[in-house]
């Protein structure tokens, strides 16, 4: 341990400096309070005092121990202890003298010695259960009373154990008595050594190499197996089998045969190891073979004994092996060198049946070959007594005997049926010996007898298969059938057929497909077309699916079929009466029924030119009954169409009977005629007056015994649906100037007796004033109708009919 630092040199000085100042009194302190020193090493001691009144003041240290004085100041002394070598130095004193007073202040000296080395003892391997102790060795340490030491398997503590005080350094043991179990092979055995000085030194520890641990078991002998006879140069397999053995993967297998080593493979399986090797013994004998197991220092053995014989394969000869049908066929069984010697021979046939048998070393049978020997089989079979078992061996050869090619029906069948699309081979076997060689061709062209290829419809057809070898050719015809789905095609099912009314046809639909298909027609989404001709009606027309079946599909083909008949007019495309209005565009269209659509002209009875098919303006002249004729390929029809033109009335002509020129008291009649279409309807506007008689139908007016009243313009309006047009004329009564007055005033009384008789209602209508009245409307009613004329020249004149009395 080194001198303090300055810093803590001064500090214990400072304060007892500090405290005697406080006091007054002198005081002496020493540090440290327990100084620490490695055996033969030094070590630093500080005196100090507090100020001494007198300023005559001394510091020193008493020891046993050589001093050396070091630093110093004022108040304070550092001493050092030199090569301490005393166990027990006992104490240092620091003292100090100010004038007669002396104080002394005491540092106990620890003297210490780390240990020299820690040793953990070795541990050979252990068997489970057995039990050794596990002993660590701490050299020379000091003071033996601050020691500790920890034996650890693992992070498991085994023992820790402290020493009592001692003199001077020791060496110390700890030991800790361990059972072996499984579970500790493989665990670190640590030993570690703490050597403290606190509080006032450090804590030294050491720690000793680790010792692994082994543990193993071994509790059985392996099980040897191996076959009980084995045969000179064959190779058989032997194992040896170890339960329990721990830790397998340390267990150390040998197999040897006859003291040579053998290689082998070893399996585990849990806690079972097998080892498996080949035997392949070269001589023959009685031979061991052992198999020893062994783990850390145990090894356990297993032997067996193998009996080792020589037994070749017997020898079969046919002569000649290929003979041709009624030949002679020798047929020789014979045995090889065996050892031991005891064979027993059998010459047998294919199924096992015994031909010939003894225990002689040969046999031998005589035959005639026939056809039906050719690949027979013989058989020669061996057997060799060993122990209380026998090993048989057999040597089989076959018979050849030649013949000429045939060829059975199931070979090469005379008749092939094959479906389009579909992979085929014109196989043909044929038997025969020499194998012969069959070639087929068709038109003198060979094919392939040994590849398969697409079938297609061109393959159909017959060939010729020749089998050949050297003993001659046999022949084969061979007829082969392409079947097909069937095909519905535009020659066979036209997509599109034309019927005539009226006509007997039929639907067919020829199918192309091998088995020959049915075909099946029927209206898109409706029922099954019956088979057979039949009349044909427009009903006919449409879009038939056809379906032609066979067992390998089946098609579809859509037929669409029109039906043309002649041409029919009727009145919905032709309405027979056509009304016009003049004036107005119009056309006399015609709609006819047919197929093909029909052509349609129309012609006006009695008039050679045909009107124009439309007319921008008709005219009174488009009149009247016209011939519509519709016509295609197959013939045509006629209807008569009659046009009536309407118009607007036109012409009119007023007349008054006798003259427009009536002397007072006449009667006199004005007359109203008009054209028009349909018949117009009359109106008037006339002067007022209580003697006006209208016609029937309104075309007239009657005035009888004439007055000044009516006299003026008289308005006639004729009227239908069309339009209207008017007439006028202006009739004058003569009369004196006292009679029109009193004309005029009987006129007045009359007027105003019809108006009150109306219920003034012409008077009371102020709307009337500006329309027209309809005389004959008003006729057989209280009311009047206005008939209103504008007058630019005379104001307006109105004509009523009062009903009578």
């Amino acid at each position: 341990m080194g001198p303090p630092c300055p810093a803590a040199r001064l500090l214990p000085p400072l304060i007892l400096a500090l405290a005697g100042a406080a006091r007054g009194t002198f005081t002496v302190g020493a540090w440290p309070r327990v100084a620490m020193v490695p055996f033969g090493g030094s070590v630093a001691i500080n005196c100090s005092r507090s100020a001494c009144p007198g300023g005559n003041a001394t510091l020193g240290l008493e020891t046993p121990l050589t001093v050396d004085a070091g630093a110093g100041g004022r108040r304070w002394q550092s001493f050092r202890l030199l090569n301490v070598s005393q166990w027990s130095p006992g104490t240092a004193t620091c003292y100090g003298r100010c004038g007669d007073t002396q104080v002394n202040a005491s540092t106990g000296i620890l003297v210490y010695r780390l240990p020299e080395r820690v040793v953990l003892e070795p541990v050979p391997a252990m068997a489970v259960g057995d039990s050794r102790n596990l002993t660590c060795r701490v050299v020379e340490v000091a003071p033996v009373g601050n020691l500790t030491v920890t034996l650890r398997r693992g992070a498991e503590t085994l023992r820790t154990e402290s020493f009592g005080a001692a003199e001077g350094s020791a060496s110390v043991a700890v030991s800790h008595l361990l059972t072996a179990s499984p579970g500790d092979h493989g665990q670190d055995v640590t030993c570690h050594a703490e050597l403290s000085l606190r509080p006032h030194g450090p804590l030294f520890a050491r720690a000793a190499v680790p010792v692994k641990l082994s543990v193993f078991a071994l509790p059985e002998p392996p099980q040897l197996w191996a076959p009980a006879h084995v045969e000179a140069g064959t190779t058989a397999n032997a194992s040896c089998r170890i339960a329990g053995a721990f830790p397998a993967g340390d267990v150390r297998f040998t197999i040897t045969l006859a003291e040579q080593s053998l290689n082998f493979s070893v399996a585990a399986a849990g806690d079972v190891l097998t080892a498996v090797t080949a035997l392949s013994p070269g001589t023959p004998g009685w031979q061991e073979l052992t198999c020893t197991a062994a783990v850390a220092t145990a090894a356990r053995m297993a032997r067996r004994q193998l009996h080792v014989y020589r037994f070749p394969a017997p020898i079969l000869e046919l002569s000649p092996a290929s003979a041709p049908a009624g030949s002679e066929v020798m047929v020789v069984c014979r045995a090889g060198v065996a050892e031991p010697p005891a064979v027993r021979l059998q010459l047998r046939d294919a199924d096992g049946g015994v031909l010939a048998e003894g225990p002689q070393s040969q046999l031998e049978l005589r035959l005639v070959a026939r056809r039906e020997d050719d690949g027979r089989q013989f058989g020669c079979r061996a057997s060799l007594a060993i122990g209380d078992s026998a090993v048989t061996k057999d040597t089989d050869a076959r018979l050849a005997v030649l013949y000429m090619p045939e060829m059975a029906a199931g070979d090469c069948p005379s008749n092939r049926t094959w479906l389009r699309g579909t992979r085929e081979v014109l196989s043909c076997r044929a038997a025969g010996n020499p194998v012969p060689t069959v070639v087929c061709g068709r038109n003198g062209i060979a094919v392939s007898t040994g590849e398969l290829e697409l079938v297609t419809r061109s393959r159909a057809g017959t060939y010729l298969c020749n089998a050949t070898n050297s003993l001659g050719t046999r022949t084969q015809l061979v007829t082969v059938r392409v079947e097909y789905e069937p095909t519905l095609t535009e020659r066979g099912c036209p997509a599109h057929r034309t019927w005539v009314e009226g006509e007997r046809r039929e639907l067919a639909c020829r199918a192309d497909g091998d088995p020959p298909p049915s075909t099946r027609c029927a209206r898109d989404g409706g029922a099954t077309r019956a088979r057979g001709s039949r009349a044909v009606s427009r009903a006919d027309a449409g879009r038939y699916v056809c379906r032609a079946t066979n067992k390998h599909g089946s098609a579809v083909r859509s037929v669409v079929v029109t039906v043309e008949y002649e041409p029919s007019i009727g009145e919905t495309g032709c309405p027979a009466q056509r009304l016009w209005v003049e004036g107005t565009p119009a056309e006399l269209a015609c709609a006819a029924i047919g197929n093909p659509p029909p052509r349609v002209a129309c012609a006006k009875l009695g008039d050679s030119q045909d009107p124009p098919p439309a007319s921008p303006n008709v005219t009174r002249a488009h009149a009247g009954t016209y011939q519509c004729r519709a016509t295609n390929s197959h013939g045509s029809a006629l209807r008569n169409v009659t046009v009536a033109v309407e118009y607007s009335p036109v012409a009119v002509s007023l007349r008054v009977l006798p003259s427009a020129n009536v002397s007072r008291g006449a009667s006199f009649s004005v007359e109203c005629r008009a054209e028009g279409l349909p018949t117009p309807t009359y109106g008037w506007a006339l002067p007022p007056a209580n003697n006006l008689r209208f016609a029937a139908d309104n075309r007239s007016v009657a005035v009888a015994g004439a007055a000044a009243a009516n006299r003026g313009l008289y308005t006639c309006t004729a009227t239908n649906r069309h339009g209207r047009r008017a007439g006028s004329v202006m009739v004058r009564v003569d009369e004196s100037r006292l009679a029109l007055v009193a004309s005029l005033g009987s006129l007045g009384a009359v007027t105003a007796v019809g108006l009150a008789a109306a219920g003034g209602y012409y008077l009371k209508s102020t709307a009337c004033k500006k329309g027209e009245y309809n005389v004959r409307d008003a006729e057989g009613s209280s009311e009047a109708a206005c008939l209103h004329r504008q007058r630019h020249d005379r104001g307006e004149i109105y004509g009523i009919q009062l009903t009578q009395p």
